[in-house]
């Protein structure tokens, strides 16, 4: 678990108003990715960065599961 992790439920609201469907949420510091899943929820692209290559696989593995569950 990354230690700043964000609720994505708080994130959701956010990428809703500030991205326009279409849209493209930009995270170069991503962490653990819950931007990322957030605009995924959405439906909104997204693009994420991650020095920390524990945290990119973590990023990974939950787009993944969360991809996953939304294709299902």
């Amino acid at each position: 678990m990354h230690p700043t992790q964000k609720p994505v439920a708080a994130l959701l609201p956010l990428i809703h108003a500030f991205c326009p469907a279409g849209g493209l949420v930009i995270d170069p510091f991503c962490g653990s990715g819950s931007s990322l899943v957030a605009a995924q929820h959405l439906g909104r692209d997204w693009l994420g960065m991650e020095l920390d290559e524990t945290h990119a696989a973590t990023a990974s593995r939950r787009l993944a599961y969360w991809g996953e569950r939304r294709a299902a």
